[in-house]
């Protein structure tokens, strides 16, 4: 699967990993599990409505999320943090 990220993406990365330095293996993990499958049950994957219609979200931890999209053998990562955040 080709995996490709957003600009706005990169720059809540990088915030996120500033202010949450801690989660930078865990995050690893959890985008490694996204991309090998979505839909692994521990990751909590479900698809979105409204605007983000097209997107799905996993869990990071139980109070942050990534948002992505999927389409055929491409997937791309639009955004991360809270729950709050990102919705």
């Amino acid at each position: 699967m080709k995996i490709f990220t957003t600009p706005r993406f990169e720059k809540r990365l990088k915030l996120f990993l500033s202010s949450h330095p801690y989660f930078k293996n865990t995050l690893k993990e959890k985008m490694k599990m996204i991309s090998d499958n979505p839909f692994d049950t521990s990751l909590g994957t479900h698809k979105l409505s409204g605007i983000l219609k097209d997107c799905f979200a996993a869990k990071i931890t139980h109070n942050y999320r990534i948002i992505f999209t999927i389409d055929k053998d491409e997937l791309c990562f639009i955004d991360i943090g809270s729950h709050d955040q990102i919705y």
